[in-house]
């Protein structure tokens, strides 16, 4: 049987033969089984919560919540494809003999984040087997960041995933305005038995929450933007893109998703230093689409203004100095007067700065706090004695703290935080140091960039574009537990990874991409001749989460 042709820019083998053939051909399956691989976890992370929810026999109680069991087997697919996706980036670099490339000073970040937190988790009381749980959901991830290292794809392969991962987000738009439009019934006839945000006027597409959605969707617009920002006229196209991507996003009412979106396009202009004109027209345009719908839903300014004032009476009422002795529950004491109703998230990190305070240098523990690993292996973790003063959910029932940050700083302290902030600025340092902004200066961490070229190019658009997403995810991971859900980081990871590739090996065409003179494509964002590869209820808490859908 033939050897399946190249699925990377370096797979093509010098001429050899007997075990360095061999070795070349082995190499191109493992590319190809890798890109099949990547490619389907990229897709089932976005279909997973939807199936869950169609294959299990959860119904609505006579308080309308969700009640019953969601199958298993979707996670166990996922992280059975996340092992396959290492394993596979394993043996690829193994038998190219490319480990060189993997000791960059990002690689030895996360070997060092690993080493803080099982050190944490040793002196927290966590044991072996809960350490790797959460290890494995912290970094989980990085598994999609190596694979594409590893894999180093064509162009031609990588347009071909944003095709299918688009037609999937195409389609949670799609569902997401019928939702918007229609109401309960587009929500019931899909399977979804919460109907909390169908009540509320929040789409959520065929993922389970609209935040989700709304992260989705802000990697989209701010892909959109890099690549616009870098045209000098942009086609109708990608205004119809944006447009489509902003829509959605109005759909979901994820205003933490809509700010992101607005800094991380601000900082596109800043690393761009040029693309102005279309980043501010598509900035305004998403905004007064996602303004339009806030104001124009009723409720939903009513709401956005008992947000407001909950976070003020949250720093007039700090978490436990409320006087609700005698009440079963929370919204019992509001109802009665006794305290007014309070920002779940501040009255969180109240409670967390206290927490950690007493231990402030590697914290309680991974696996010990407020994460999907805690709630697992503790229903009641909130309970735990280590805890001066407990800890009160004040009736929130979600399996998260609902911020990423205040999870991460509680269970691994100061340091742990202080590291993972090292390791994320590695991961996007070279994609900075290959934005027009930083082009021939030394970025902190990244070495010396590249000379300015005189023209933005493939490889500057998707270094913008990672670069964009990790200032999104750094955001939203205030109001969420973004960085480590089961949907957001593949997705994330997959581009940064794809940054590093193409800024590290200039801008291949790929296999098959060929110009109108049958030479090397040009980039959509190149104006000149192509540049030769360089060397190498919308409550207190929104994010309300079944735990079974969050392994």
């Amino acid at each position: 049987m033939p050897a399946p042709p190249p699925t990377s820019h370096r797979d093509t083998p010098r001429p050899a033969s007997g075990s360095s053939a061999l070795t070349a051909t082995l190499g191109r399956y493992v590319s190809l089984a890798l890109l099949g691989v990547l490619t389907v976890l990229l897709v089932e992370v976005l279909f997973e919560s939807w199936v869950q929810e169609l294959l299990g026999n959860r119904v609505a109680d006579a308080d309308g919540l969700p009640v019953g069991d969601l199958p298993s087997w979707p996670k166990a697919l996922k992280n059975g494809l996340l092992i396959a996706l290492a394993a596979l980036a394993v043996a690829k670099v193994a038998l190219e003999r490319r480990w060189r490339e993997f000791r960059t000073p990002a690689d030895i970040a996360i070997v060092a984040l690993a080493v803080v937190m099982a050190v944490a988790g040793l002196l927290g009381t966590s044991g072996p087997v809960l350490i790797g749980q959460a290890l494995f959901v912290y970094l989980r991830g990085a598994i999609v960041f190596y694979a594409v290292r590893a894999l180093r794809p064509t162009w031609s392969q990588v347009r071909r995933v944003l095709w299918v991962v688009g037609s999937v987000v195409a389609l949670n738009v799609a569902v997401a305005l019928v939702q918007m439009v229609v109401g309960r019934p587009a929500f019931s006839g899909l399977g979804w038995v919460d109907m909390s945000w169908a009540d509320t006027g929040r789409a959520h597409g065929l993922l389970d929450h609209p935040n989700h959605l709304g992260h989705v969707l802000g990697l989209v617009l701010i892909g959109l933007l890099a690549f616009m920002s870098g045209q000098e006229r942009v086609a109708g196209r990608w205004w119809l893109a944006v447009l489509a991507a902003g829509v959605g996003l109005a759909a979901t009412q994820s205003r933490e998703s809509m700010l992101a979106v607005l800094v991380a396009a601000a900082v596109i202009w800043f690393l761009r230093r040029g693309g102005g004109r279309a980043i501010l027209i598509a900035g305004v345009l998403v905004a007064v689409i996602f303004a339009a719908n806030q104001l124009a839903r009723p409720g939903n300014l009513d709401t956005l203004i008992f947000r407001i004032k909950g976070v003020f009476n949250a720093t007039e009422t700090v978490a436990g100095e409320e006087d609700c002795e005698g009440f079963k529950t929370t919204r019992e004491c509001v109802e009665a007067g006794r305290v007014e109703a309070r920002e779940i998230r501040v009255l969180f990190y109240q409670q967390g700065a206290r927490l950690l305070a007493h231990r402030p240098v590697l914290g309680y523990g991974v696996g010990q706090f407020g994460g999907i690993v805690a709630e697992q292996n503790d229903p009641n973790w909130e309970l735990d004695p280590r805890f001066p003063g407990g800890f009160k959910l004040y009736d929130f029932d979600g399996t998260t703290v609902d911020s990423f940050w205040l999870h991460l700083a509680v269970e691994v302290g100061l340091l742990g935080l202080l590291v993972y902030l090292a390791w994320l600025w590695l991961l996007i340092a070279p994609l900075v140091g290959a934005t027009n902004r930083f082009a021939g200066r030394r970025v902190i961490g990244a070495g010396r960039s590249r000379s300015p070229t005189g023209e933005p190019d493939r490889a500057q658009s998707v270094a913008l574009w990672g670069t964009g997403v990790m200032i999104f995810l750094v955001l939203v991971g205030f109001f969420s537990p973004a960085l480590e859900d089961p949907l957001f980081p593949p997705l994330v990871f997959a581009v940064i990874g794809l940054g590093w590739v193409l800024a590290k090996s200039g801008n291949p065409a790929g296999d098959g991409d060929l110009g109108p003179d049958g030479g090397p494509a040009r980039d959509a964002n190149h104006s000149g001749p192509p540049r030769p590869a360089e060397p190498a209820v919308d409550d207190l808490g929104s994010h309300r989460q079944d735990p079974r859908r969050s392994a």
